[in-house]
């Protein structure tokens, strides 16, 4: 049998007793990293069993050395360093190779940074999940062209390093959508920074960026369409919120226009004192 195991992304609180359970009983752990894996089974006080590595670089060779241990009856354990494998990381071509050879495959369910992130969002519906984004420029720009007609919630993972100028990208070929980032989920410094994306690129511009980031944009409401404000309601929001930029940031994030030019049309609807 295979068995797909998730494993903590941060706190080891989030460790369930049906996965501490299936840590011990072991017999063979696939790993994306023995080392991690070692850590994490010494700081969980668990016995490791015989450990293998199974990564991007040696995902097929592994592959094609665990399935024939998986047919004579050995049961493989596969885990990455953080959440449930095949999600961004090495696993799928596993799981396919197993099922396609008559191999039983199980997954033990538990933390997950995209569902996290999407749940926490505020973002409503559907999701489509994309993990990195190509580092070459131009794969890069013609996958954000395609995505940018989806209707659906986009997410994406980043690294702390790069996160800044992505979401600059971002902004500039989505347009300037409501987006959150979510950075050391379950962890002591876990943040959320929810804004438009050229408001959002703006703070992060300055920030020394650390942990991991999964970002969470919303999909297109409708090609070539802008959300309408009443001006009636932008002078409600302004006598109940009574901050100029606070009701510019959220007109920005209802109508998709720029930060600036929200935070003009606020100004011009103001009562003057």
């Amino acid at each position: 049998m295979l068995t797909l195991l998730a494993t903590p992304i941060g706190n080891l609180g989030d460790m369930s007793p049906r996965m501490r359970e299936a840590l011990e009983q072991a017999t063979l752990l696939a790993c994306e990293d023995t080392r991690r894996t070692g850590q994490l089974l010494q700081r969980l006080g668990i016995k490791p069993p015989k450990l293998v590595s199974y990564h991007k670089d040696n995902e097929a060779a592994r592959t094609a050395e665990l399935v024939p241990l998986m047919v004579k009856g050995q049961s493989v354990t596969l885990i990455s360093d953080s959440g449930l494998p095949a999600i961004s990381d090495p696993g799928a071509r596993l799981v396919a190779a197993a099922r396609a050879a008559g191999v039983s495959v199980g997954v033990i369910p538990g933390p997950s940074a995209v569902a996290m992130a999407v749940a926490g969002s505020g973002l409503e519906g559907p999701f489509l999940f994309h993990g990195f984004l190509p580092r070459k420029a131009g794969e890069r720009k013609s996958l954000l062209a395609r995505l940018a007609g989806y209707p659906e919630t986009l997410v994406f993972y980043e690294s702390p390093n790069r996160v800044a100028g992505t979401v600059a990208e971002l902004a500039g070929a989505l347009g300037n959508r409501f987006a959150v980032l979510a950075r050391e989920l379950t962890k002591l410094h876990e943040e959320w920074l929810a804004a438009p994306l050229e408001e959002l690129a703006e703070t992060l511009v300055n920030r020394d960026i650390k942990g991991e980031c999964v970002l969470v944009v919303a999909g297109n409401s409708g090609e070539g369409e802008r959300a309408e404000v009443a001006d009636a309601a932008i002078v409600a929001r302004l006598a109940a919120v009574g901050h100029a930029k606070e009701v510019a940031a959220w007109l920005a994030a209802e109508t998709g226009i720029s930060k600036r030019e929200a935070y003009q049309r606020v100004l011009a609807l103001q009562p003057r004192k």
